[in-house]
């Protein structure tokens, strides 16, 4: 099952309906709190997808990745992103090994996450 940790409610649903449009379980979060109240749907997970930015005074995607780790989960965790290459949260997540990818999303990169463990 796919995750996909988005704050902005239409993108959120869009990337839903394209999961589901290509029989892709998946599950949507728009925080940090939403992705613990999960619960042992978590154990679940092959794979997430992380804004980097959810939202003013919000834990970063940084901090969701984090999260998700420290409770078990060793997926693959991409980001995405609207920010430039060079602002300080997509650096970090780099450097963290994490795959970012650009705003607007191109789908089909998106599918090729979610389908590699399936």
């Amino acid at each position: 099952m796919v995750l996909v940790v988005e704050d902005d409610d239409d993108l959120l649903e869009v990337l839903g309906l394209l999961f589901e449009h290509a029989g892709v379980a998946h599950a949507g979060a728009r925080s940090l709190a939403e992705v613990q109240a999960l619960g042992d749907r978590i154990a679940e997970l092959t794979a997430v997808v992380i804004d980097i930015n959810l939202g003013g005074g919000q834990p970063t995607g940084l901090d969701v990745a984090a999260w998700l780790r420290a409770h078990g989960f060793r997926g693959r965790v991409s980001f995405m992103t609207g920010h430039a290459p060079d602002h300080a949260l997509v650096r970090a997540a780099v450097s963290d090994d994490g795959e970012v990818l650009e705003k607007p999303i191109d789908t089909r990169a998106l599918l090729r996450i979610a389908r590699a463990d399936m």
